[in-house]
């Protein structure tokens, strides 16, 4: 079982380090190569001292795209890190932003195939389950920590209907802590001259989404030191009212 989230009046001791669980995918079709791995792998190898002098342990984790067995990877991951915050990456190519995701549905693709070429086989993540499930943080006040850090970010009411919606659902259902799901666009690409075509598209580099997700990881390591459970957190965000 995952750690116990606190109650709104606890407070977490500094000497407690808040173990933070970010995920990233692998490749699948229409997309060769993932920039969530490369960004998990910048956040453990250029980040660690700067999360630990903020007592924060980081863990990471990638997983494959693939429709079977992502609820047992999923309680696999929480029962062997602990974590008190999840925190899934996943890429949106169509989009030009990084997309903080406040929801995920009960939906699922029928009709696009994962990495093993394999359907879903369901239309629904979870044949009963409810509509919708909330992400468990503030979208609004996070995607606006994660722009001033060079990277545009926006809230978004949508994940999809792929492995990365599936993820999001799963993970709400089966851990009950800060949880959330943060959408990467296709990054941009800097050329050897110096010139940049996409910049005028507001596409982020990698250097400015690592640091976004960074400025992500603290953001929410903080409110949970301070005691801000879900609940209160999702108050003070105006996209929690949504449907």
């Amino acid at each position: 079982m995952a750690r116990k989230p606190q109650s709104d009046a606890a407070f977490i001791p500094l000497q407690r380090p808040i173990r933070v669980l970010v995920t990233a995918f692998g490749t699948f079709p229409g997309a060769p190569s993932n920039p969530t791995e490369n960004v998990v792998k910048r956040l453990r190898l250029l980040y660690r001292r700067r999360f630990a002098r903020l007592h924060i342990e980081l863990v990471t984790a990638v997983m494959p795209v693939r429709f079977e067995g992502v609820a047992a990877r999923i309680a696999t991951l929480l029962e062997t890190h602990q974590p008190d915050i999840v925190i899934h990456l996943g890429l949106a190519a169509r989009r030009k932003t990084l997309s903080v995701e406040t929801r995920a549905l009960n939906r699922l693709t029928s009709i696009h195939t994962d990495a093993t070429g394999g359907f879903s086989g369901a239309s629904t993540v979870l044949r009963g389950g409810e509509p919708a499930r909330r992400a468990r943080w503030a979208a609004t006040p996070l995607a606006i920590a994660m722009s001033r850090c060079g990277a545009l970010t926006r809230p978004s009411i949508d994940a999809g209907d792929y492995l990365c919606n599936q993820t999001l659902y799963l993970t709400l259902g089966l851990f009950d802590g800060p949880a959330g799901f943060i959408h990467m666009p296709r990054l941009r690409r800097r050329l050897k001259n110096g010139a940049d075509p996409f910049h005028r598209f507001v596409k982020p580099s990698l250097q400015e989404a690592t640091e976004a997700i960074a400025a992500a990881i603290e953001r929410c390591a903080v409110d949970f030191r301070h005691g801000r459970s879900a609940a209160m957190i999702r108050r003070l965000d105006p996209v929690a009212s949504l449907p």
